[in-house]
């Protein structure tokens, strides 16, 4: 089975509207900041896709092209959406370590700089749960945990195994799934694939390496999470071969972190 995430989507989506109609019927109409990086091509494609969506369910999105380098500019932009009560989320498109080196910046620097900028994000409108201690949940880490307790019961036998777990996503993934009560182990893309992979009944892969998991790493039956971005972890023609359930890239979990985000929003809107 491949994992239609457009299609799972639009049915969020559908409800999503009717929340926010009824937001705005007393006045209120939720809106996003979003941040985007000049260069960053990976980050406008997925802005945009926030753009789309967000004018399809009726929430005001408003979006800043601005230079990681001017760091004053940035953190302007971010205070003043933090003191606007108009704005209900802010989110600071995260760029990958190759767009930074492409930048010919140092990766020390590019990982302090970003953590000050969320860092000074409200943690009432970290929407997009970037803040270690953000009142939301990460959206990406949201769509999996969803779906893996949605295909996956809670079984002592049942194993899921995160690559990329020292990143930025797969740290909290396996935080999130360990805190949900499954049996995970979290490994690094370096580590041996083949025999941490054959042993897991969700293989879940976040690290942004173009078809790293391939099918002699993948248990038969298994169900196969690809978060890598923008082109997938997963050599997906051999893989889904011996899956239960596979998401491909483009079009599966990308929707549905989208729709999360959002609904992040909405319950902004409530709590606040």
């Amino acid at each position: 089975m491949i994992l239609d995430g457009h299609k799972l989507a639009i049915n969020k989506e559908a409800k999503l509207k009717i929340e926010v109609g009824k937001l705005k019927a007393k006045g209120i109409a939720p809106k996003l900041v979003v941040i985007v990086f000049k260069g960053d091509q990976a980050g406008q494609l997925y802005s945009r896709l926030k753009q789309e969506a967000s004018l399809r369910v009726g929430i005001e999105f408003v979006k800043h092209d601005l230079d990681f380098y001017d760091k004053e500019k940035v953190l302007g932009v971010i205070a003043e959406a933090n003191q606007d009560d108009k704005v209900h989320g802010i989110m600071i498109q995260h760029p990958g370590l190759r767009w930074a080196k492409g930048q010919s910046m140092e990766v020390k620097n590019f990982k302090e700089q970003w953590r000050e900028m969320v860092k000074r994000v409200s943690l009432n409108k970290d929407v997009d749960g970037l803040r270690q201690d953000s009142e939301y949940q990460l959206a990406t880490v949201k769509a999996v945990t969803e779906l893996v307790k949605e295909k996956m019961p809670v079984r002592e036998e049942n194993k899921v195994v995160v690559v990329g777990a020292r990143g930025f996503v797969g740290k909290r993934l396996v935080k999130r799934l360990t805190e949900e009560r499954y049996t995970v182990e979290g490994i690094d893309k370096d580590d041996d694939l083949v025999l941490e992979g054959k042993e897991a009944d969700v293989l879940i892969s976040a690290t942004g390496q173009n078809e790293l998991i391939k099918e002699s790493m993948v248990k038969e039956g298994a169900i196969v999470i690809d978060v890598g971005w923008p082109k997938g972890d997963v050599d997906f023609k051999e893989v889904c071969k011996k899956t239960s359930l596979i998401t491909p890239v483009p079009g599966g979990i990308g929707p549905l972190t989208v729709v999360f985000l959002l609904e992040n929003l909405v319950s902004s809107v409530y709590s606040n």
